[in-house]
């Protein structure tokens, strides 16, 4: 095979690979909580925006791949080629896909400055997508080496389109409807600091609701489950408080700042749950810290509040950080589970200054995280601790920096940080 021959069959590899990857790019982001590997939200995200900048670069080039060895070969002749090949009336689709792949990446990157909900982004996102899906299939199982030539690929594009689309479909008709069934209720809303909430629900039909500490959910307080408005947040409660769930909710957005609307008996609708942060991967370690900055105090507490019901011995540590003192919340219960458990301590943090020296002024910083962890005569060294983390993604980019400073190994740090 001539070099010419070589590079033909590596572009088409590199589409095929490029195709399936798009096709893959649904469910990663499709919420289905049943399939462990797309259950890690945090991380199919991640991948899911890493991969598509990747995908949306590629296929950009895909035209002038094509034609490179034309336009290296003869300039002029190359960019003619060109011209002729994307005005052709067969190669419509594919031009239509490719540019409005170009505009919903960069609508994609533009998200987070966009005055637009996540959720109603997220709505059009998955629209747009799936027109780019429909027109990229019918361009290569036309257009494309392999879908001209043998009907077995164009079947296969074919299937791999459609369980794409049919995940985003179940997601926005299907999923509402089951989750109608199965509806929640307030029961319970209370100010537990100047910024946080404390919202509790309960099923309604005495439905079953099964989750691990350190999980979240995505909570609708729309009268409609079919209402793009889900949020997501992190269950503060243990398992052993169910039926109830609660939540420890900051005042950060629009949303959040109006929880003081709902009111008890008020019907909502939850999906969940998921995550993969929980107590099953800290069990061979011979202690335990929990690291909560601000509204991250949430799956902290669900995982202490586990601990506490599980009798746990092993050292555990809190530290609480928060940029005011009148923002730290749900004390009195934490200063209890302290004079109840075996081995458990609370480290505040608080930006302002305050005049108490049970309160470290500043930041959660590499300092204080090695004093927690190891100046105490616990005889326990950086091996043996499990860490967990919450909190804003700068915070968490910090911590976990430090963590990896003080030689605590990657695996055995946990976080979730429901940056979407």
């Amino acid at each position: 095979m001539d070099n010419k021959g070589l590079y033909v069959q590596a572009i088409i590899l590199l589409n095929l690979i490029s195709i399936t990857a798009f096709y893959l790019q649904f469910p990663l982001v499709g919420r289905l909580k049943h399939l462990p590997l797309f259950n890690q939200i945090d991380w199919s995200v991640a991948k899911h925006k890493t991969v598509g900048y990747w995908i949306g670069g590629i296929f950009f080039l895909h035209p002038f791949l094509i034609m490179a060895p034309k336009l290296l070969l003869s300039p002029s002749d190359g960019w003619l080629a060109l011209r002729t090949t994307i005005t052709a009336p067969e190669l419509l689709t594919g031009l239509i896909a490719w540019v409005l792949l170009a505009v919903w990446v960069i609508f994609s990157a533009l998200k987070n400055k966009l005055a637009m909900r996540y959720e109603i982004w997220r709505f059009f996102h998955s629209l747009g997508f799936i027109v780019i899906t429909i027109l990229a299939t019918i361009h290569i199982t036309s257009v494309g080496s392999h879908g001209q030539l043998q009907q077995a690929f164009n079947t296969a594009f074919w299937v791999l389109c459609a369980l794409s689309i049919s995940g985003t479909i179940y997601n926005y008709a299907i999923k509402p409807a089951k989750l109608s069934q199965s509806p929640f209720e307030v029961t319970a809303l209370k100010k537990v600091s100047t910024t946080d909430w404390q919202l509790t629900i309960t099923p309604k039909n005495n439905t079953d609701f099964h989750f691990e500490a350190g999980q979240f959910v995505w909570i609708n307080t729309h009268p409609s489950a079919y209402h793009l408005d889900y949020h997501p947040f992190s269950i503060a409660s243990s398992v052993n408080e169910l039926p109830n769930l609660s939540f420890i909710i900051r005042e950060l957005g629009d949303y959040t700042q109006q929880l003081d609307t709902l009111s008890v008996g008020q019907t909502v609708y939850v999906d969940g749950p998921f995550g993969q942060m929980n107590l099953r991967q800290t069990h061979t370690q011979k202690a335990i810290t929990l690291i909560a900055g601000g509204a991250g105090i949430g799956p902290m507490l669900s995982l202490l509040r586990q601990l506490a019901a599980n009798q746990d011995p092993r050292p555990i540590r809190l530290i609480y950080g928060n940029t005011r003192f009148n923002q730290i919340s749900m004390q009195n219960e934490i200063k209890q589970l302290e004079a109840t458990m075996p081995n458990f301590k609370q480290i505040l943090v608080c930006n302002e200054h305050v005049p108490d020296e049970n309160v470290h002024q500043g930041v959660i910083s590499q300092a204080l995280i090695h004093q927690t962890l190891f100046q105490e005569d616990l005889g326990i060294n950086n091996k043996d601790w499990g860490i967990y983390l919450c909190g804003p993604q700068g915070m968490i980019d910090c911590v976990l920096e430090d963590l990896l400073q003080l030689n605590i190994a990657k695996n055995h740090i946990h976080f979730e940080q429901l940056s979407f």
